[in-house]
């Protein structure tokens, strides 16, 4: 076989040992490689003289490489190794340096001068876990300004003070960085004025940020409104985020002015041990500023959170009105009670539904709430994964709760008919061929076997054969009366009816398997006429007759 266009290729060496001769020769192979664009190490130990053969691949004229990683084992002189290699590349476009800790305020001056290369198109750099200190994160700001460089992960930087932060986000503000992670870190409220001052920024992540207060909170998402931000994703997840009260009127202010916005993660904001937290009232307040908005989400996680009863119902009505989300969280929202999750059935049968993923485990939901959502789900086809809760037992109940905050198997058995509506033929055909469900709690081995069954059979591509398997499985593995229905077609019909009898399923056709060459031998076998070309002669001399 003849492949014009090399393909690519990504190669990875995790938890072997290359310390040896034979481990240089592997990594000097790859010198010029024509299709390899990925080369990472994960967490093993490379000795000097391996590094040294790691940067002539890196250094190769020929070299395709687009993404290197290498975590944990850079010191400074290996930095400077590493600089030197890829100074004249125009190709690496994404570079890993997270949990390199060894490196020191020297070292991060030397990877500065190879930012500053104007040969150097980096558009990716993640450095989490690397312990910089302040002095290195203000020479690592500097060298930014002029770079391609547009995400940035400086997550866990335990290294870097409240003030380092205030004067990397000032450089920053000169840079061209898009995307900012920064979760885990100590930014005060002027680290989150300084933040805010950043203009370029689409993709924001402040999770388990806690060293700023409400005040500090407020004045950002002011500053973010009144600057126009367009970011298109905000996270600010962890119950001790000091948000809520007065600060949840400016979120919900900006988040109304942001219709860039397509990804808002604001889970786990609340505990019942901590003194900081968003209350059920606040997302009351939340989700009420936001009615009739123009927030049209993609990906919304609002899991671990305080949402009660009338939060969910003001919640769902939101959510009604987006019909770019495909991806919904409320896990864990354990205030909201049976009754109120009932709302679910009427935004399932919306005419903007497009979710494709919703996500309710952990919640008091039961089989009533089941029968109702999978009665909801018999004409949608959109939803593609529904995460829930099944109990096999009382000790998987909550403490507080009750057999009817829970599913059972009454539960999985409504959503084993909306899989396969066993009512005839054409109900099996029209049921739903898309949907899988996860049943948290549980092993699929106390699932019943034929919703274990079904599942797996959706889980295929080939919808059109997921039917065919369904209408086997149910109608004619086991009732052999059932091939009347054919007996009955038409002649003209018969070729397709046969053509669906034997056709072969794919190979990577995964679950339960049935093929139709039973059910045809049958036919076959109670209609011989098909097979005798005397007798088709005769019936289409009887039909040109007639016609006559």
């Amino acid at each position: 076989m003849c492949i014009s266009k090399p393909l690519y290729m990504e190669l990875r060496f995790h938890g072997i040992n290359l310390n040896n001769e034979f481990g240089g020769d592997v990594i000097e192979g790859l010198q010029g490689h024509p299709s390899l664009e990925r080369l990472d190490f994960g967490y093993i130990t490379l000795e000097s003289v391996v590094f040294r053969s790691l940067g002539k691949v890196l250094a190769h004229p020929k070299s395709k490489l687009r993404h290197f990683s290498l975590p944990e084992f850079c010191n400074d002189e290996r930095l400077e190794w590493l600089c030197d290699a890829l100074i004249g590349s125009s190709s690496m476009k994404r570079l890993c340096l997270m949990s390199n800790k060894r490196v020191t305020t020297n070292g991060w001056k030397l990877f500065s001068t190879f930012l500053h290369h104007p040969k150097c198109k980096l558009t990716w750099l993640d450095m989490c876990f690397t312990d910089i200190n302040d002095e290195g994160i203000n020479i690592l700001g500097s060298a930014l300004k002029g770079t391609s460089v547009i995400v940035l992960n400086l997550s866990n930087s335990y290294g870097i003070s409240i003030a380092g932060w205030r004067t990397l986000f000032n450089k920053l503000s000169q840079a061209s960085v898009k995307r900012l992670d920064l979760k885990n870190n100590k930014i005060d409220d002027d680290g989150l004025a300084a933040l805010a001052s950043i203009r370029t920024l689409t993709s924001l992540d402040l999770t388990c940020n806690t060293s700023s207060k409400l005040s500090g909170w407020q004045s950002f998402f002011n500053s973010l409104q009144s600057r126009g931000a367009q970011l298109v994703k905000l996270e600010l997840s962890n119950k001790k985020v000091d948000i809520g009260n007065g600060t949840i009127q400016a979120l919900g202010s900006l988040l109304r002015s942001m219709s860039t916005l397509k990804i808002l993660k604001m889970k786990s904001m609340y505990s019942s041990y901590e003194s900081v937290n968003i209350s059920s009232q606040d997302w009351v307040s939340l989700f009420n500023s936001l009615q009739g908005s123009n927030l049209n989400l993609v990906e919304l996680d609002l899991s671990g959170n305080n949402i009660d009863d009338e939060g969910i119902q003001l919640l769902i009505r939101l959510v009604s009105c987006m019909s770019s989300l495909k991806y919904l969280n409320l896990s864990c929202n354990q205030s909201v009670t049976p009754i109120s999750w009932q709302a679910l059935t009427g935004y399932l049968q919306s005419p903007n539904f497009a979710l494709e993923e919703l996500i309710l485990n952990g919640n008091k939901i039961n089989d009533d709430n089941m029968v109702a959502l999978t009665s909801a789900l018999v004409n949608n086809n959109a939803l593609k994964r529904l995460s829930i809760d099944y109990c096999t037992d009382d000790e998987n109940i909550n403490d507080d709760w009750d057999e009817n905050d829970v599913i059972t198997e009454r539960g999985l058995g409504a959503i084993a008919a909306l899989l396969c509506n066993e009512s005839n033929i054409m109900s099996t055909y029209n049921s739903n061929h898309t949907l899988w469900v996860a049943c948290q709690k549980c092993d699929e081995e106390y699932l019943p076997d034929d919703l274990v069954s079904l599942l797996r059979i959706n889980a295929n591509k080939d919808k059109v054969e997921v039917a065919r398997q369904k209408i086997l499985q149910t109608h004619f593995s086991v009732d052999s009366t059932k091939i009347q229905e054919f007996l009955d077609m038409e002649l003209e019909v018969m070729p397709a009816a046969i053509d669906w009898m034997g056709r072969p399923t794919h190979d990577d056709w995964s679950g339960t398997n049935l093929s139709g060459l039973s059910l045809l031998y049958n036919l076959l076998k109670r209609l011989p006429d098909l097979l005798d070309s005397d007798a088709h002669k005769k019936t289409n001399a009887a039909k040109r007759k007639r016609i006559v």
